[in-house]
């Protein structure tokens, strides 16, 4: 069996001011009203695995209010004879805390590259960005992918934005008359170089990432011929050149006009964008259809099943999709998926997962028999 997580404490994290919720293999059902907890739990799970929240990019807003830290600490199942702890902190102001049984962590990247045991596959509703937004959205998608399998892809990625950027700032002083563009070469040979890196991953990704969409869209949708279109700014193999070219309209305009920076891949259905002419359904569920691309390419890549974390996932689809839906969680090796109303899953699918009631910050965990067992709160991990 796949890696899964047995238990999560939360200390100060956003509505949670010490809490721990036990979850179990196969669907774990998160349930309560609006704004009691739901989504705050599954991005306290998410801080924990990567070291990261899915939600924003400032790690200060996770913290409680009045608090001056937020901790994130889990129990990992890696077989049954096997258990990982792991913690994530975070102050303000303070390099974050990352430690695996009590060590500390090489690094972020390394960390979040399955350092914790386990990977995830988050969904939340604004999530659709990726379909429906800007081109640096659906970068952001898949190089958040390539770098939980690759802390190298995560380090080329992050050189290589910064190597952009001071290109940029010396194209605009050679405009501005105060560099020389001889200068420019040094940079050039350091953009192509990191730039390629993030290429080759990228290549290599986005063939079998569509074949899996495809796969995922004809289960959730119907038999649509779909596929994902990478739109290359300048080619692997003629990048050098193009950015050589690009030069002289480079200084005029200040910035780096070709790269993967620049890139873009089209999420088609039967030929038609997605992102320009896709109703707000069809949108959903392109983005479903990626969150579960994304978790086979994992598969096939690690060997290991990821960990799902759906938020709010079954609000908007009809009967039939529900019912799939919940069969593919169930067959995961664990999924944590939130829901306002039980109604949306059978009681069948509810008799084989964990319910877990949340109201104002306190878990309580439903037995078999629908009766709970009790607040589960304070109680440190061990």
């Amino acid at each position: 069996m796949s890696s899964y997580i047995r238990a999560l404490r939360m200390v100060n994290f956003r509505n949670y001011a010490d809490a721990t919720v036990l979850l179990a293999p196969g669907l774990n059902v998160l349930v309560g009203g609006n704004a009691q907890g739901k989504t705050n739990l599954l991005e306290a799970i998410a801080f924990a695995v990567t070291g990261s929240t899915p939600r924003t990019a400032n790690d200060q807003e996770v913290v409680g209010w009045g608090a001056d830290f937020a901790r994130a600490e889990m129990r990992v199942s890696l077989d049954e004879d096997e258990e990982r702890k792991v913690a994530v902190g975070y102050a303000p102001g303070q390099k974050k805390r990352l430690t695996v049984d009590g060590a500390p962590a090489s690094s972020l990247n390394a960390y979040a590259a399955g350092g914790a045991g386990v990977r995830v596959v988050t969904f939340f509703p604004d999530d659709i960005r990726v379909i429906k937004g800007a081109p640096s959205d659906r970068r952001e998608f898949l190089d958040a992918l390539l770098s939980s399998l690759r802390p190298s892809y995560a380090r080329a990625v992050a050189e290589y934005a910064k190597a952009v950027q001071q290109r940029n700032q010396l194209l605009r002083r050679i405009r501005d008359g105060f560099s020389s563009e001889r200068t420019l070469s040094t940079w050039d040979r350091k953009v192509v170089d990191l730039g390629t890196q993030v290429l080759e991953g990228r290549t290599a990704a986005v063939g079998p990432l569509g074949s899996l969409f495809e796969d995922a869209v004809t289960a959730l949708y119907g038999p649509e011929k779909a596929a994902l279109l990478y739109s290359y700014s300048a080619p692997l193999d003629g990048y050098s050149e193009a950015l050589r070219e690009a030069r002289s309209a480079d200084v005029e305009r200040g910035t780096t006009s070709v790269g993967p920076h620049r890139d873009d891949f089209a999420v088609l259905f039967g030929g038609i964008s997605m992102t320009t002419y896709g109703s707000q359904g069809q949108q959903r569920l392109a983005t479903l259809a990626l969150k579960f691309a994304a978790r086979e390419y994992l598969r096939e890549e690690t060997g290991q099943d990821p960990l799902l974390l759906f938020d709010d996932v079954m609000s908007e689809l009809d009967e039939r999709r529900r019912g799939y839906l919940s069969e593919y969680f169930l067959g995961s090796t664990q999924a944590v998926i939130s829901t306002t109303n039980l109604e949306y899953f059978a009681d069948e699918v509810l008799e084989r997962a964990r319910v877990v009631h949340i109201s104002g910050g306190a878990i309580r965990t439903a037995t078999s028999d629908g009766v709970g067992s009790g607040i589960v709160e304070r109680k440190p991990l061990k």
